[in-house]
């Protein structure tokens, strides 16, 4: 994997799936400023309804392979393997897809990432263990608040 980061300010993200991994990401791509994020899903955590990004558009309903045709970004993360692997299928080669259900499938991971001072961390899986990474990403920050005296 290369490591970079992406500007989403001016791209379309679709991402299918609205139970916890699906809520993950699109808190993920919120923080990121992701240009618009389109959630489809048959249903959704009470969390979306929740949020108040205003580019961001809920649709209740089955995927269909035209849902992703205009994304820059697809994230795939339903919990059936059968779908999922539909939407990769459905994906095009310039479209970047994160499979949250086969790593060997996707384009890019998310890291875990966190601000100290004027620093952003970030602590990446591989595609693995996300709890792993998050947990470590923790230690991180215990670490730094204990030896420099502050969050």
């Amino acid at each position: 994997m290369y490591p970079i980061q992406l500007d989403l300010s001016k791209k379309h993200a679709v991402l299918v799936g609205g139970g916890r991994i699906g809520y993950r990401k699109f808190k993920q791509l919120a923080k990121a400023n992701c240009g618009d994020v389109t959630v489809i899903s048959k249903s959704f955590l009470p969390e979306f309804f929740e949020e108040s990004y205003p580019n961001m558009k809920l649709i209740t309903k089955d995927y269909a392979k035209e849902d992703i045709e205009n994304a820059d970004v697809v994230i795939i993360a339903t919990d059936s393997p059968e779908i999922n692997d539909q939407i990769k299928k459905d994906t095009k080669p310039t479209q970047l897809v994160n499979h949250t259900g086969d790593k060997e499938r996707s384009d890019f991971f998310n890291m875990k990432e966190f601000e100290f001072e004027d620093l952003s961390i970030s602590v990446r899986s591989n595609g693995g263990d996300y709890k792993k990474a998050k947990h470590v990403a923790q230690a991180i920050q215990q670490f730094l608040a204990e030896e420099y005296g502050r969050e």
